[in-house]
């Protein structure tokens, strides 16, 4: 069984340093991921990495726009014979006020903590997923917009 599911992701970028969570497993794997996560019935991307960030980063953050849109797939850890399949939108952010890297107040399982992490430096860790790297190395956004919103 394949199960889909749309997520919003932040990508936010400060004096060539990227906000990413640090996520550690039982079996001693750490990988880097984007704080964000899935889309709730309902809600607008825009309205779901807002809230994931505040709820995984505890940072209050200003869409600037879509930057990337990817796909990838993997066996579910909880279901043996389900297979997800997450449509992930990395929207560019800005955090608004001050900010010391920290867990939220419902941090995703397996979080360990919060990082800001030199761009130049992203090719020694493990990103989750793998094409996080050249996403984040091309940080422009496209000259019109690409996501204009929830019409409703």
């Amino acid at each position: 069984m394949v199960k889909s599911k749309n997520c919003a992701k932040a990508v936010i970028i400060q004096n060539d340093k990227v906000l990413l969570i640090k996520k550690q497993y039982e079996n001693g794997v750490v990988v880097y991921t984007l704080p964000g996560g899935t889309q709730e019935a309902g809600e607008s991307l825009q309205n779901t990495v807002k809230r994931e960030a505040l709820e995984e980063v505890a940072a209050t953050v200003e869409v600037k726009g879509l930057l990337s849109l990817y796909e990838h797939t993997r066996p579910s850890k909880t279901q043996p014979n389900e297979l997800k399949h997450k449509i992930e939108f990395a929207f560019l952010c800005e955090i608004m006020g001050d900010y010391s890297p920290q867990n939220g107040f419902h941090p995703d399982p397996h979080q360990h903590s919060v990082e800001w992490i030199a761009l130049n430096a992203l090719e020694q860790l493990t990103l989750d997923p793998p094409v996080l790297s050249g996403i984040l190395q091309s940080r422009t956004l496209p000259d019109r917009p690409v996501y204009l919103g929830l019409f409703e």
